[in-house]
């Protein structure tokens, strides 16, 4: 019996549901549309009914009907197969005992815990000391209801107790965070002990509202030497690149206001969401990261941020300009007009708060004002630390026209020519490019044009392999260069699996994780569509497949004899420095043989 997933596939045709979203166009056996995931005039979003996949050849997004719902309506992976599922009239299976039996139970244990510290804030040992001191913070009981907030008392054992007592074995309360395990504390052979001791406790949640970890600060008088926050650990949900403190109570508020507002602590998100501004998340102890500017990506392209204005925020806005640039991201920068963060200035002047995001600048005049305040321009030493300041930020921006404009008012402005800084912003741009590509860990591990051409090779026939199931056949029959084929991990996979695959693309896509199905889709349409004469894009018939195939086969094997020949000549000058002979003259004789081939 197959999967939800497969029964779901077998019963929507891909056509049908993204029609419902866009004006598609039949061309030969595919469909073409334009992408609704960047803006563009020419139709480069391609749907292969027959594969039941898509991709847009513009912003290089592709996959299947769930990662289009997805991506479309901002919905995670489950919400997305519940909406997909009644479309299609099935029923999703009740998950077997066991399968996600480990998760649920870390869930649950969250839960039980936040309700715990709940108590403990308004029942316990919080009710008068952390309740008055939060609303001192000017939040009321009502926000801090909504946040969840909690109260950690002091005790090395409270958690543990409570936990256990209702059942839960140690090791598995360890896993979600709670608890930390200490070997060597000799009182009382104790081994665990709770994480959180005299803390407020903030609650950070999925997009549904699960608890999923804690960022918990110092209760006011209490020890002042530990960190003033401290935060649950990686777990088995819990990670903190992609966690987005109120995410859950956002997210439809950042969908209707089409921004989402980035601040930079926990309570600067409860008292802006208290002075009426609902689209307003935070990143949890780490800095701003690409998963979260994705996550944001699927409610809005529109940021605006406001983070602490003191030396470590400066630095935090800068990066995160960047981050959210390079993703295509419209940035704007909030000011304050007075107060050290969003959280002072709600609590005196909510209107204030709401007149300042309001009056946002784009990042560019934000960073553009600043650069020029801070150096002096009228020295060549402050125009190149302007320049560099600036044109870091021009190399992100996505737009030729923007990239255009700021260069030339940056030119303007420190009396400079427009050629000048173009030169500058081609190394600015490399720096970019490099940084990024180490960011990511992009598949290759170098630019593709400083790849061996054997490998760019190779990636072109898994091309050919993947849309047609005739030659990925005829070539796992080569068995003579398999060892070179398998220097791609997909064609690898392609080949030594494809009589158990039935060389069939489908089978495939059924055996390889998301990175390498990603990979394979893009390959596919790449191979399956080229540009056109018009600047169009045009399937390539599949009878131009052979020709191409012969052709990448020649010159792979140019390409392999090449290599041999470099090892032999290394061998050569090896058996030449030993003064051996007989090696010398196999060698030679080898060489000859290759060079004439």
């Amino acid at each position: 019996m197959g999967t939800d997933l497969e029964e779901i596939k077998n019963r929507l045709n891909i056509v049908d549901v993204l029609g419902e979203y866009l004006r598609l166009t039949k061309t030969g056996t595919n469909y073409r549309a334009l992408c609704p995931f960047h803006n563009e005039k020419s139709p480069s979003f391609m749907i292969s009914e027959d594969k039941q996949i898509w991709h847009c050849f513009g912003c290089q997004k592709g996959g299947d009907i769930f990662s289009f719902v997805m991506e479309i309506e901002g919905l995670e992976f489950r919400d997305a197969l519940k909406q997909l599922a009644e479309k299609a009239g099935v029923e999703l299976k009740k998950v077997a005992p066991g399968t996600v039996e480990k998760k649920n139970r870390t869930l649950e244990i969250l839960e039980l815990a936040t309700k715990f510290y709940e108590i403990q804030l308004w029942k316990g040992a919080g009710k008068e000391k952390i309740v008055n001191y939060l609303k001192e913070r000017g939040l009321t009981e009502e926000s801090i209801k909504l946040f969840r907030l909690g109260y950690a008392p002091n005790g090395w054992r409270n958690m543990l107790e409570f936990l256990t007592k209702r059942g839960y074995d140690i090791l598995e309360i360890e896993k979600t965070g709670l608890l930390v395990r200490k070997d060597e504390m000799q009182t009382a052979n104790v081994k665990f002990y709770d994480r959180f001791r005299d803390r407020i406790i903030f609650p950070i949640s999925d997009y549904s509202g699960k608890v999923l970890g804690y960022s918990a600060r110092v209760a006011p008088g209490g020890d002042e030497s530990q960190a003033k926050y401290v935060n649950s650990p990686e777990t088995e949900v819990y990670h903190k690149s992609k966690a987005l403190y109120g995410i859950d109570k956002a997210k439809s508020e950042i969908k209707q206001k089409d921004f989402a507002l980035l601040v930079e602590g926990n309570m600067d998100v409860i008292a802006a969401s208290q002075a009426g501004i609902k689209n307003v998340v935070a990143v949890s102890g780490t800095a701003l990261t690409p998963t979260q500017l994705d996550t944001l990506k699927r409610y809005t392209k529109n940021l605006k941020m406001l983070f602490d204005m003191d030396a470590a925020g400066e630095a935090a806005t800068k990066k995160s300009i960047k981050l959210a640039l390079e993703k295509n991201i419209t940035v704007q920068i909030v000011e304050l007009p007075f107060g050290k963060d969003a959280a002072d200035v709600a609590k005196n002047n909510p209107e204030k708060l709401r007149q300042a995001i309001e009056k946002a600048k784009s990042a560019m005049e934000y960073l553009y004002d600043k650069a020029f305040s801070s150096f002096d321009r009228s020295r060549a030493e402050g125009k190149k630390k302007i320049s560099e300041a600036l044109l870091e930020m021009v190399a992100s921006l996505s737009s030729e026209v923007e990239k255009s404009h700021w260069i030339k008012k940056l030119a303007q402005g420190l009396d400079i020519s427009e050629q000048a800084l173009t030169a500058e912003l081609k190394k600015a741009k490399l720096v970019s490019r490099i940084s990024a590509s180490v960011r990511t860990q992009a598949v290759a591990s170098v630019p593709i044009d400083d790849r061996q051409k054997i490998d760019i090779l190779l990636e072109e026939l898994a091309g050919l392999v993947l849309v047609s199931g005739v030659i990925w056949e005829e070539l796992s029959e080569k068995n003579e260069y398999h060892s070179y084929f398998s220097r791609l991990e997909l064609l690898g996979i392609m080949l030594s699996r494809g009589m158990e695959l039935d060389f069939d693309f489908n089978n495939l896509l059924s055996v390889l994780s998301r990175e390498q199905k990603l990979y394979a889709e893009k390959l596919f349409f790449r191979k399956k569509f080229r540009l056109g004469l018009k600047n169009t894009l045009e399937e390539v018939l599949p009878e131009e497949f052979p020709k191409e195939f012969g052709e990448i086969l020649a010159e792979l094997k140019k390409e392999i004899k090449k290599t041999k020949l470099l090892q032999i000549t290394k061998d050569l000058e090896l058996a030449e420095k030993n003064g051996d002979q007989a090696a010398l003259k196999f060698l030679r004789g080898e060489f000859e043989k290759i060079l004439t081939e």
